[in-house]
């Protein structure tokens, strides 16, 4: 069975049960009445996640769902105001994090490859939100949070997520990933790839005591003895408060002839620049979330709410490699006759809208037949639509987080 309907069956029959519905809903009375929008609709809504205004977004899920009705925005966001965040986070866990880990195990000599990376992302212009999650810089008043995802490099999931105040570090929340991803692969090796905002003595400490192997890149001044170390690979010993730990130290020449320093326990790897760089797709898929999800493009200015979005769309990301999973083959076996340049791979673009046109549709039908008919259409215009793959190509991150383009993230009116 195809990965991307083995996922939505998952999150049917989570979203059709009672229990996901105890978990979810923030008091016993809520949702007991029949509405225009009950429960299970009011999920399916959020996880379509459309970046339009509310009343746009639910004239076209009534429109989808074959209802000649409509509801009030306000009344919609008083439903969404009654929904706890932590079933949208376990939604996003159960019905495509532990599946697709089942389902994919690409490895690299060996090892499950994981990178982890950071990012600040940009809310609400809101009081509630900027006392919540703070800003960034002195006087500052734009609410911002820090954002955070363990990312399977390999085989393109994100393993583990999280939002948090702009007060919370990168490195306490790396940690919390390595406490997520210690029953995930069990008895398997694990290699972790960090930059260069993350190396302490207490996270290569912690590496070492869960038996997890790493790459970090470091920054100058970190160390002064990995400083002074002029040999492309050698070793250095890091102390804190009479602790010992043995590092390697590894010199990498890049592209542009900069030289950057990298630590790691003592792995048999005869190029550590390809390794370190299987990183670059972490970098990739916050340019999906951001850029082609629209992360940021929040439809709420709540606490809860902006949470609720941020795994709608975790969601979402994982959803999208599910279904690029099950027709990567097939895109390179139609390319295989001809003398194209470039390998080929789905546009991400284009399967948005796809997903955005079917896939809410597929979860809430309880039809076989019009279920099969749905995902047809969905893995058939996900192998039309493909773009080539350009290799070295380089998209540079964005150093000011706040110039988000939704501006204070009011919606887009288009039809």
């Amino acid at each position: 069975m195809k990965q991307a309907k083995i996922l939505a069956e998952i999150t049917q029959r989570i979203v059709f049960d009672q229990l996901f519905k105890e978990r979810t809903r923030k008091r016993p009375e809520d949702f007991t009445r029949a509405g225009k929008l009950p429960f299970e609709e009011l999920v399916l809504f959020t996880l379509e996640s459309l970046k339009t205004t509310t009343s746009t977004g639910i004239r076209r899920f009534f429109k989808k769902m074959e209802r000649d009705e409509n509801m009030r925005q306000q009344s919609v966001s008083e439903a969404k105001a009654k929904l706890k965040w932590e079933g949208f986070e376990y939604l996003y866990r159960h019905s495509t994090v532990s599946p697709l880990i089942e389902l994919n195990r690409e490895t690299w000599n060996g090892y499950f490859v994981y990178a982890v990376d950071g990012s600040k992302i940009a809310l609400p212009m809101d009081k509630k939100l900027l006392a919540h999650y703070g800003s960034v810089g002195r006087g500052s008043k734009s609410p911002t949070a820090q954002g955070s995802i363990m990312y399977d490099v390999l085989n393109d999931i994100i393993v583990d997520a999280a939002i948090e105040p702009i007060k919370v570090d990168e490195r306490t929340l790396a940690l919390r990933h390595i406490e997520a991803i210690k029953p995930v692969n069990e008895g398997n090796d694990k290699l972790i790839i960090f930059d260069r905002g993350y190396p302490s003595f207490d996270l290569i400490k912690k590496m070492e005591d869960e038996g997890l192997k790493y790459v970090m890149r470091v920054k100058s001044k970190f160390n002064l003895e990995i400083d002074a170390q002029v040999d492309d690979d050698g070793i250095v010993w890091l102390e804190k408060d009479g602790e010992t730990i043995k590092v390697r130290v590894v010199k990498v020449e890049l592209d542009s002839g900069e030289i950057e320093t990298l630590i790691t326990l003592a792995l048999d790897v005869d190029d550590f620049k390809k390794l370190y760089f299987l990183r670059w797709g972490c970098e990739l898929k916050y340019g999906i979330l951001k850029n082609k999800l629209e992360l940021e493009n929040f439809s709420s200015r709540t606490v809860d709410g902006v949470k609720i979005d941020f795994f709608a769309s975790m969601y979402m990301a994982n959803y999208m490699a599910s279904v690029e999973h099950d027709v990567k083959g097939e895109i390179a076996k139609k390319q295989e006759d001809k003398e194209n340049k470039y390998k080929y791979k789905v546009n991400k673009n284009e399967l948005i809208g796809i997903l955005k046109d079917y896939l809410i549709l597929a979860i809430a039908s309880d039809c076989p037949q019009q279920y099969d008919e749905i995902f047809d259409k969905i893995l058939r215009e996900a192998k039309q639509n493909i773009i080539p793959i350009r290799p070295n190509r380089k998209v540079d991150r964005n150093p000011y987080p706040r110039k988000s383009r939704f501006h204070h993230n009011q919606k887009s009116q288009k039809i």
